[in-house]
């Protein structure tokens, strides 16, 4: 089959993410989860005992990219200090999963940017076990996954240098079969025909499961154990695939089935998984219900904690420290009181002091900040939004905004910037400018009252260095175009 090759065309550097995670204070402690609603609950086992910041891996397919609900799981996982590992696929066809295409990665990338991540560094693993025919189409091709990671480089990188690219877990106990291939080799193929993969990741995924039967004791440290990625290491190593610093470690699958042994989790978190490059370890599985999955849940079928959830439970944790995204509100809430699902705690609210002191300066008097706007053929008054907190700020506790004027919003420099609709009391017409020029427009976007009350999040396709906020109208009826310029007076 083909396989579309960007690499082919822009060539391949090396995938450098915005932070490493390891340099700030880290809750390596985690848990695989199946669904959004699920966390809350995630949230209660992993920032328990000392922890803040703990991960959650979660799927998301390419038929269930719904905006309102991946919105909302961000903003929760915000809410609950939780950092979402994110792992893409496809779609099951009578069992078998279909084969990720150039495409794939380009909708995800676009779906994605339109999220208000939580965290600066957005973590995205790229599938799952492709040394598995079932999971890859019906086959196993380690060129095809090595031309796949490539491409992810360019894509998601040409999006956000934030992309923190993770590479799939391989099945380390897989055979060499008709419908397998042992994951070494997988490896092997993949750097024969691509050796540059390795360069175009941030990440290792890796699934350290107690095999065999996933019920060995953690103290089994075979290649098939739960200290597999050892052997994984070095192999590739050996395969010269090295990188300084050495790649961070994600362990986004384990577990032992059936509640298996006692302390095998603590033993395994204090005496196996402690290596220095390990960034997360999320166990399979939170919650199965009655599923294939049962035997690894760590909540029984009516929600119970097993064994194994206690031990997690109770495993003393740190706080972690990671780097949070900026979301830039339109409105922010005046006090922490505010009866809104998403809590006012999601970016600290100023002071009721201060929002009070900015009402009646709005109110009776004109800011030093309004200044004249010409774009295109028109003028307008516009306040000014430049400072950290005045964006944040932005257009809180506003009615309405009178005719022929707006808000500009003002960046030290250009890049996506990300909007969120949070309180917004009327509709609005985004302009992004860069460089003094209209760059994208978006019309007539909805207040939270026309939306169920979930905020609509706005991200540019382009880098910006300038938003105008105008009511919902204004580009029609002032025929405001892309290639515009714009002069601030």
């Amino acid at each position: 089959m083909s396989y579309f090759c960007l690499f082919c065309l822009f060539g391949v550097s090396t995938a450098k993410a915005i932070m490493d995670p390891l340099a700030v204070p880290n809750n390596r402690i985690g848990v695989h989860i199946l669904d959004t609603p699920e966390i809350g609950e995630a949230a209660k086992l992993i920032n328990s005992s000392g922890g803040d910041w703990g991960y959650v891996t979660i799927p998301i397919r390419s038929n269930d990219r719904d905006t309102d609900k991946w919105t909302k799981f961000m903003m929760d996982a915000r809410k609950l200090h939780i950092i979402p590992l994110l792992r893409i696929a496809t779609f099951p066809q009578e069992g078998i999963w279909a084969t990720p295409t150039v495409f794939d990665l380009v909708d995800f990338a676009n779906f994605f940017d339109a999220l208000p991540w939580p965290t600066k560094n957005r973590y995205v693993i790229l599938f799952n076990e492709p040394n598995h025919a079932n999971e890859w189409g019906g086959e196993v091709s380690p060129a095809e996954y090595a031309t796949l990671l490539i491409d992810a480089n360019r894509i998601f990188k040409s999006h956000s240098q934030d992309y923190f690219l993770i590479s799939a877990g391989l099945d380390m106990s897989a055979p060499n079969s008709q419908t397998s291939l042992d994951a070494l080799e997988f490896y092997r193929r993949m750097t024969m025909i691509q050796p540059q993969w390795y360069q175009s990741i941030d990440g290792l995924s890796v699934h350290a499961y107690p095999n065999p039967g996933f019920s060995s004791f953690p103290w089994t440290l075979s290649r098939y154990g739960i200290t597999s990625y050892k052997y994984e290491l070095a192999y590739l190593n050996s395969l010269k695939l090295s990188r300084s610093p050495a790649l961070p470690l994600f362990i986004t699958e384990t577990g032992w089935v059936n509640d298996l042994g006692s302390n095998y989790y603590k033993t395994a978190l204090d005496s196996y998984w402690n290596d220095r490059q390990i960034v997360a370890i999320t166990p399979f599985i939170l919650f199965a219900g009655t599923n294939d999955f049962s035997k690894f849940s760590l909540l029984t079928s009516s929600i119970q904690p097993t064994g194994s959830y206690q031990e997690i439970f109770k495993y003393p944790k740190i706080a972690g420290s990671p780097l949070l995204e900026n979301v830039y509100y339109i409105t922010s809430p005046i006090s922490s009181s505010s009866s809104s699902e998403y809590s006012s705690s999601v970016v600290p609210p100023i002071s009721i002091i201060e929002s009070v002191q900015a009402f009646i300066k709005r109110l009776f008097s004109i800011s030093k900040s309004t200044r004249t706007l010409d774009i295109g053929s028109k003028s307008l008054e516009i306040e000014i939004a430049n400072s950290e907190k005045s964006r944040t700020q932005g257009l809180s506790g506003r009615l309405n905004l009178p005719q022929n004027t707006g808000m500009l919003f003002i960046f030290p420099g250009s890049a996506r910037h990300t909007f969120w609709m949070k309180d917004m009391k009327f509709d609005l017409d985004f302009i992004w400018i860069n460089q003094g020029q209209v760059v994208q427009i978006n019309e007539y976007v909805s207040s939270p009252d026309k939306t169920s009350g979930i905020p609509q999040v706005i991200t540019p396709g382009i880098n910006i260095n300038m938003v105008l906020e105008v009511p919902a109208g204004f580009i029609q009826q002032n025929h405001i175009e892309i290639g515009d310029k714009v002069k601030l007076w």
